[in-house]
């Protein structure tokens, strides 16, 4: 069933009709409001969302949609189902994108941003692939399909939406799908073209479309931009330092229990090196809590300067630290780390603290 929201309900309805009262009706909706479906059932306890990643037989990541009228007995079930047919099955919260596709947003939409600041394409995609991802955003970009979101842009009817799942720039992809290039999808049988959109596929080679080089500079025309040297540094922490903010928020909103369940849903559905151990443990381990604020800050001011002085650009403020994230480095400054037990993260060991009354450490000033 395609992702048309009156379409999944009146679906819905009609399983509601002709299944059992204890059945459960689940969604693997990867991106409509499942409490909204759920609406139409007269027992919205028995559905919940059921995210399988593409293509499922392979990909081991489930994410299990809680909804807000699920019962413990549909979320029980849906858990061990995952476990039955060996998924990696993660409780995630019914918000926008869910965790994976929420937190891929301003890693997506930093990509095209740094291409537009000067960096190349071939760069971005060699940085996010030695820094361990199994393909860069680019090229990921060609095989999901660059059509995605502009379609849903189109049918919202307005083409500079941006949502907690996708955001600008736009230009570079409108004008592709304007041109029906979508990437991998769609061959241009003119230039002997397995698929195109950013890159000319040719089976398993590709290269970039010349075509798009000449568009980036026309972009950067109109907007005024003059492009810069962006170091191989400043990709990795505009790609991924965004990705892990964002994983905060999800856990300071409560649509993730813990750090390691953001982690798992990255190592088994979206191809973050193993070795670093997820985004949100790579953060507290690798890179430093205190160093990830630092930078999100130096990156959110240029981003403002950016929005607020360019009238091209749309806002964005996945740079400006989550509130978590400022408690825990607020919490490590206060000596709260050598109370922590060892395995346990910081964030874990502050959201735990918070839950059961306690006041969290004021944010901090930094």
């Amino acid at each position: 069933v395609p992702e048309i929201m009156p379409l999944k309900r009146e679906v819905f309805q009609e399983l509601d009709k002709h299944t059992k009262p204890d059945a459960l009706i689940c969604t693997n909706t990867s991106g409509l409001n499942i409490d909204e479906i759920a609406g139409v059932l007269s027992d919205p306890s028995r559905c919940m969302g059921t995210h399988f990643f593409s293509p499922a037989n392979v990909m081991q990541l489930l994410e299990n949609v809680r909804t807000a009228k699920a019962s413990e007995k549909t979320i029980a079930t849906c858990m061990a189902m995952g476990k039955l047919i060996s998924k990696k099955a993660v409780l995630v919260g019914n918000c926008d994108g869910f965790v994976g596709n929420r937190m891929l947003a301003p890693y997506a939409s930093e990509a095209k941003q740094l291409v537009e600041d000067g960096a190349t394409i071939e760069q971005v995609d060699k940085v996010a692939e030695d820094f361990g991802m199994a393909m860069g955003p680019m090229t990921l970009g060609d095989l999901v399909g660059q059509e995605l979101f502009w379609k849903q842009r189109k049918a919202a009817g307005d083409m500079k939406k941006q949502t907690k799942t996708y955001m600008g720039p736009y230009e570079l992809v409108d004008w592709l799908c304007e041109n029906n290039r979508f990437g991998q999808k769609t061959p241009d049988k003119k230039i002997g073209a397995t698929g195109r959109g950013i890159f000319i596929h040719r089976g398993r080679d590709k290269m970039i479309d010349p075509e798009v080089l000449a568009k980036v500079e026309e972009i950067r025309k109109t907007k005024g931009v003059v492009a810069r040297s962006v170091t191989d540094q400043e990709v990795v922490e505009r790609l991924f330092f965004p990705l892990i903010n964002e994983g905060f928020r999800i856990l300071e909103e409560g649509h993730a229990q813990r750090s390691s369940d953001i982690d798992l849903v990255y190592l088994y559905g979206y191809g973050f090196p193993p070795g670093k151990g997820g985004p949100m443990f790579f953060a507290e381990n690798y890179v430093g809590l205190p160093k990830l604020v630092d930078r999100l800050k130096v990156y959110a001011a240029e981003a403002k300067q950016r929005y607020t002085t360019n009238s091209h650009y749309l806002p964005v403020d996945y740079f400006e630290p989550s509130q978590l994230l400022l408690e825990c480095v607020q919490a490590e400054q206060m000596g709260m780390k050598a109370q922590v037990p060892p395995g346990v993260p910081m964030v874990d060991a502050v959201l735990d603290f918070k839950r059961k009354g306690g006041k969290a450490p004021p944010p901090a000033k930094l």
